[in-house]
């Protein structure tokens, strides 16, 4: 139980005003809070779930490098994409089945592959031998933090026009993917 609770208050703490938090405050203003809340938990329990099973692996076999690389592009391509939509192209994404899940799952598990936090949960589980737990504890932290910036996206959908929003949600996703580009080659 001992694994949980420090799994949890370590990475829950360590997840506020990082860039997860921020990008489920931008989905928020983009997709539907159910929608955003299913996809954010899938992705947190996939990202950990490598983290547990296969982090201290997966490096060995695609280089970290590569990974950031990939989720830099990715950044870059939504925010892009976010500016240069038309409002109905905006809406059938927000309408789709498939559309917002699948963005917001793989933004977020290439954004989050190799972040501090998956770091975290690999360092955690060598440390308490307890993966069950250490799963439990950083997924429930990562997505209550991830629940804070979703009610903080929601309040600023509705005090500021769409419009503004908009661009901040581009602004985030482009500031990410320059971020990233740039701790890859400076």
């Amino acid at each position: 139980m001992e694994a949980l609770v420090t799994s949890f208050v370590l990475i829950f703490t360590s997840e506020m005003g990082d860039k997860s938090q921020l990008m489920s405050m931008a989905f928020a203003t983009l997709f539907k809070v159910r929608t955003v809340l299913i996809s954010i938990f899938i992705a947190a329990l996939i990202n950990n779930g490598i983290a547990v099973i296969f982090g201290s692996y997966i490096t060995e076999y695609i280089p970290i490098f590569y990974i950031k690389f990939s989720a830099a592009l990715l950044f870059l391509f939504f925010g892009i994409s976010t500016l240069i939509e038309g409002e109905t192209k905006q809406e059938k994404i927000k309408n789709s089945k498939y559309g917002p899940v699948a963005t917001i799952i793989s933004t977020y598990v290439l954004s989050e592959f190799g972040d501090k936090t998956q770091l975290a949960a690999i360092a955690l589980t060598a440390s308490y031998n307890s993966p069950l737990y250490i799963l439990i504890g950083t997924t429930l932290g990562i997505f209550l933090a991830d629940i804070l910036g979703i009610i903080v996206g929601i309040y600023f959908n509705k005090k500021i026009p769409s419009q503004y929003l908009k661009y901040l949600s581009s602004f985030i996703f482009i500031a990410f993917g320059l971020s990233t580009l740039y701790k890859l080659f400076f």
